[in-house]
């Protein structure tokens, strides 16, 4: 990323940053270090986190809300993202990871599910030598060292924050060179090259503490006194426990022979009990002081004309590491979920034994307690399930997994667009927006006035998306619900866009639906011994589902404990089965097929 792409919403990087540091932000930004960012940058966490979300979309080619174009299909994103986040070794990684946006370019989703790929190679090599936790360990030491600011030079600071992350690959590439997808992974990487940027950094740094000379001579001064006090009476063991402790100042110190014979010249002025000549112990302090500033400026200048070719190469490097780790744990979602590698196609979307990730998570990555669920919108090229419709009706039982099965096809698109696995056997999505509309309860007034100003715009708009409403009616009486229902599938079935609706109202609703679509249907069958509703949660094409209010005040009535609330609930029983021969959210008719069979009968 160029300096003009480190621009912020409020403005741009401060001016006065060296190249070194803007090297050194840059590096950060791709790395994801949102804690260090902002002291390094000199700005606030929030532009921080601007610029990060900004290089992951240009990573994407697209801004994130041009795909997601509700806040429901962002927060699952989010929600998503933390399932994989979970599994990485560090927090770089994690935030990597959090901060992905989608794409809709097939080119850069490809690319990075052709990384899952590689990091499956890589966690499968890990596993069959037995290494994947001491793997693991290693990558959680990636992370940025604190600005010491010990050598005033941004060159040096760059390295020293580094430290820790070349270390780690260092080590990966010394102690798994018989993991050949380990090493092919970092084959731009240079162990020779770490070991003398390590070296040169460990070279300077131990020399860059310049001490306190004149404390140095004076905690020598209270020595010899304190030496003196103890009952030395000969002139000459005196002058030898002096002489000694001076021989270990030079030795401390390092003194050169001139500020050795300054040294010497403080003694010879001064009597017992010992005292050092002030003036000159500060003329030889502040010579001393100066040679040491010289040699290390000279010793900086030296490391950074050595260092400083590397930094682009370093960057690069860290941003590896970073992504090593963040595709490992990719694998490990993957594994734990049974993610697959979805396909990108241009028809439709389907998958084939779907599961909800979330679900999956509550169950700790089993599968054994749900039912896999396939399902299509659209004409998917590779899964051929129902009849190709764009626009659908998804019907049927109460607590039967509607809502699940609209969560699970976002999920699966939107995990798709990310560039990541996907839980099902098998998965198919076309690249487009996707407007998600979670089910919403009429709270206040105004609550379908909001839902539909959001709702109507998006229909009006020609351009190909897919649209995912759960449970419209919820905000307002059944009958205009129904029509207002209608009109909305009517709208969709006119253009490419692809859109699923979750309804029960079937009976209020497709009546007035005047074009083809599909209406699929999920059926309970009654009650299993538990009182739970005994539900085939694969949707039956071009069905309409019933509802299951009987079912439910069953398992209600069977729950009452009181007398007088099971008698309610028995009565409510009662009259729901004096209207059993009324058809219970079935259509009374399907315009497009009168109309259908009218032009059959009349070529006939």
């Amino acid at each position: 990323m160029g300096t003009p792409e480190l621009e912020l919403a409020g403005g741009v990087l401060p001016a006065n940053l060296t190249e070194e540091r803007r090297l050194d932000v840059e590096g950060r930004i791709k790395a994801c270090d949102i804690e260090g960012l902002p002291s390094l940058a000199g700005i606030s966490s929030r532009n921080a986190l601007s610029l990060l979300t900004k290089s992951k979309e240009e990573d994407s080619r697209i801004r994130e809300r041009r795909v997601l174009k509700t806040g429901d299909a962002r927060r699952l994103k989010r929600d998503l993202l933390e399932i994989f986040a979970g599994e990485a070794s560090s927090k770089l990684a994690k935030n990597s990871l959090l901060l992905l946006t989608p794409s809709l370019d097939v080119k850069v989703i490809r690319n990075r599910l052709k990384l899952s790929i590689d990091g499956k190679e890589i966690s499968d090599s890990l596993n069959a030598l037995g290494r994947s936790e001491e793997f693991r360990r290693i990558l959680s030491r990636l992370s940025f060292s604190p600005r010491q600011e010990k050598t005033g030079s941004d060159t040096l600071e760059f390295f020293a924050a580094r430290r820790d992350i070349l270390g780690a690959v260092l080590e990966v590439l010394t102690r798994f060179s018989d993991a050949p997808s380990v090493a092919s992974f970092f084959a731009n990487a240079d162990d020779e090259t770490l070991r003398e940027i390590l070296a040169t950094l460990e070279e300077v740094e131990g020399a860059s503490g310049i001490e306190d000379a004149e404390a140095v001579i004076s905690d020598a001064e209270l020595e010899i006194n304190d030496a003196l006090r103890k009952g030395v009476r000969d002139r000459q063991k005196a002058v030898s426990i002096v002489e000694d402790k001076l021989a270990e100042i030079v030795s401390s110190l390092a003194m050169k022979w001139e500020e050795e014979e300054l040294l010497k010249g403080a003694f010879e002025t001064s009597a017992l009990p010992f005292e050092f000549d002030r003036v000159a112990v500060r003329k030889l302090v502040g010579e001393w002081r100066q040679r040491k500033e010289e040699e290390l400026r000279a010793r900086v200048e030296k490391a950074e004309r050595s260092l400083r070719r590397h930094m682009g190469t370093v960057n690069d490097l860290v941003e590896r590491a970073i992504l090593l780790d963040g595709i490992l744990a990719v694998a490990s979602a993957a594994e734990k979920y049974s993610l697959t590698i979805p396909e990108a196609g241009t028809g439709g979307i389907g998958f084939v034994s779907g599961r909800n990730p979330f679900l999956m998570r509550e169950l700790g990555g089993g599968t054994p307690g749900l039912q896999p669920v396939s399902y299509s919108i659209g004409k998917p090229s590779s899964i051929r399930l129902a009849k190709p419709r764009n626009a659908v009706v998804l019907t049927g039982a109460n607590s039967g997994g509607k809502t699940t099965l609209l969560n699970t096809m976002a999920a699966i698109h939107i995990m798709a667009l990310l560039g990541l696995p996907v839980p099902a056997e098998k998965a198919e999505t076309a690249p487009m927006p996707i407007y998600l509309f979670r089910k919403r309860v009429a709270r206040k007034t105004g609550s379908l006035e909001q839902v539909l100003r959001s709702l109507i715009p998006v229909l009006a708009d020609r351009k190909r998306k897919l649209v995912l409403i759960d449970e419209l009616e919820a905000l307002t009486e059944p009958g205009a619900a129904g029509r207002i229902i209608a009109s909305i599938i009517n709208k969709a079935a006119t253009t490419s866009s692809l859109f699923l609706l979750v309804t029960h109202l079937a009976k209020e609703t497709l009546p007035h639906v005047k074009l083809p679509v599909r209406v699929d249907g999920i059926e309970a069958s009654g009650l299993d011994e538990k009182g739970d509703l005994l539900v085939d949660r694969q949707p039956r094409f071009d069905h309409i589902g019933s509802s299951t209010p009987k079912l439910i005040i069953m398992r209600l009535s069977r729950a009452a404990k009181k007398r007088a609330v099971k008698a309610l609930y028995d009565d409510v029983l009662a009259s729901l089965a004096e209207g059993a021969g009324e058809p219970v959210q079935a259509p009374l008719t399907f315009p497009w097929l009168e109309e259908t069979s009218v032009r059959r009968q009349s070529r006939a």
